[in-house]
C-alpha cells in the first residue's frame, strides 16, 4: 500500500552508496527470510521494497525492512498465512488475506482480479484483514504486463486530518491507475491523498531533516516543519477538501465495503503493538478488448502518449510527462548504476542484519558515488 504523493517540495537527497539493485533485494529477502518469512515471501516483499527504492520511491523502499521484521517477530503478521476466498460471484471476489503481510493478499487480489477479467471483461477484488503493501504500482504493472487495464486503492492506519479537522482521522488512502502500452513502458498514476507520503516525514526524521510547510500538522493543528512534530501530529491532505474527499472515499471503498473496518478501527503499523491492522484493498481489472478492443486501445495509448510528449514544455521542463515515466526512467538508471541508499539507512539494516544473525551487507558490493 502506498502513499506516495508528488510535492513540489521534497527531502534533501542525504550522502550514500550506490548498491547494486539485486545485491539490495537479495540482502532484504535474507533479512525478511530470517525473520520468519519463506523464502518466496521474503523474495516478492523484497521485490517490492527494493523496486520503489530503485524508482526513487524511498519513502516505499527498503527503510521498511526493520518494520516488517519487528511486526513478524511480534507475532502482528501471519508468516504462513495463505489468503482465502470468502465470497465469490462471476465478476466479483472478497478474499481474506488472514493477517498475512499486505504483499501477499495484494498479489493474491491482483492475480485473481487480472484472471476473471481475462475471461469476463471486468473483475473487482477486495482484500480484507490484510497489512501495508509497498507500493500499489508493483501491482498493477502485473496487469498492464497483460495489456489490461486496472485500478488499486487501500486505505490506512489513521495519520491524516480530514479538512477542516485537526486529529488524526484517516489514512493516507492510496490510488493508482495503471493504462498499458505498446511497445512502450505503462502509464502508472500512483499517489496518496496526502500533501506527501508520510514516509518521507519518517525519513526526514532518520535524517535529522525539516520538512516543507504545508506538509503536516502539530497534535494542536497548527503548521509545522518539525518532524518529530509532525509525526506526532497528522499529515495534510493534498488540495484541500480534494484530497480529503478522496481519502473519505476510498476509506469507506476499502475498509467500509471490504471488512467495516475504517479510522481508528485500522492498527497503526509503527505506534500499535496490540494487534493486527486490519487494512483493506480494492483492486479492479479491465479487459480492454470488452471496450474499443485491445489493439485499436493500445494504438491509441502510443499516440496519445506521444501527443503529450509533443506539447510545449513550460519553463525549467523538458518536456511533458507520462505517469509512472519518471519512476521508470529512475528504475533504469538504478538498474546500471546501482541504488543510491543513504548511510543512515544502511546503518540500520547493517544493525538489523546483526539482530537476526546473519551476515551484513557487503561493502565490497557498493559502488562509487554518483
Amino acid at each position: 500500500m502506498t502513499d506516495t504523493a508528488s510535492s513540489p517540495a521534497s527531502v534533501a537527497s542525504p550522502p550514500g552508496r550506490a548498491i547494486p539493485l539485486d545485491t539490495l533485494r537479495r540482502f532484504c529477502a535474507t533479512l525478511l527470510q530470517a525473520a520468519g518469512l519463506d523464502p518466496a515471501t521474503a523474495d516478492l516483499v523484497a521485490d517490492s521494497l527494493s523496486d520503489a527504492e530503485a524508482r526513487g520511491i524511498g519513502s516505499h523502499g527498503v527503510q521498511r525492512t526493520r518494520i516488517y521484521v519487528q511486526r513478524l517477530r511480534a507475532g502482528l503478521l501471519d508468516a504462513t498465512a495463505v489468503p482465502r476466498i470468502v465470497k465469490e460471484t462471476p465478476s466479483s471476489v472478497l478474499l481474506d488475506a488472514r493477517n498475512a503481510i499486505g504483499h501477499v493478499g495484494a498479489r493474491a487480489g491482483i492475480d485473481l482480479a487480472i484472471a476473471r477479467a481475462e475471461t469476463g471483461a471486468v473483475c473487482a477484488v477486495g482484500v480484507r484483514n490484510s497489512n501495508h503493501c509497498g507500493t500499489l504500482a508493483f501491482y498493477l504493472r502485473r496487469a498492464t504486463e497483460r495489456s489490461l487495464v486496472a485500478l488499486a486503492m487501500s486505505n490506512a492506519p489513521p495519520t491524516m486530518a480530514y479538512h477542516g479537522g485537526r486529529t488524526r482521522a484517516v489514512g493516507t488512502n492510496p490510488l493508482a491507475i495503471g493504462i498499458p502500452s505498446d511497445g512502450g513502458p505503462p502509464l502508472i498514476l500512483d499517489m496518496a491523498t496526502s500533501a506527501t507520503a508520510r514516509g518521507k516525514i519518517i525519513l526526514a526524521d532518520q535524517l535529522a531533516q525539516p520538512i516543507p510547510p504545508g506538509w503536516a500538522v502539530d497534535v494542536e493543528g497548527r503548521p509545522t516543519t518539525d518532524t518529530q512534530a509532525a509525526l506526532r501530529g497528522a499529515v495534510l491532505p493534498f488540495a484541500g477538501p480534494k484530497g480529503s474527499g478522496l481519502a473519505m472515499m476510498i476509506e469507506l471503498l476499502c475498509g467500509g465495503l471490504m471488512a467495516g473496518v475504517t479510522g481508528a478501527l485500522v492498527g497503526d503499523m509503527y505506534d500499535d503493538w496490540s494487534r493486527p491492522q486490519q487494512v483493506s484493498h480494492l483492486f479492479i481489472a479491465i479487459d480492454p478488448d470488452s471496450f474499443l478492443g485491445r489493439t485499436k486501445f493500445l494504438a491509441h495509448v502510443k499516440l496519445f502518449t506521444e501527443q503529450v510528449h509533443g506539447l510545449p514544455a513550460a519553463e525549467g521542463f523538458t518536456r511533458v510527462s507520462v505517469p509512472g515515466e519518471i519512476e521508470d526512467a529512475a528504475r533504469s538508471v538504478s538498474e546500471q548504476e546501482g541504488v543510491m541508499i543513504s548511510e543512515t539507512v544502511i546503518q540500520d539494516l547493517q544493525a538489523l542484519a546483526g539482530e537476526l544473525g546473519v551476515a551484513g551487507l557487503p561493502m565490497s558490493s557498493t559502488l562509487p558515488p554518483r
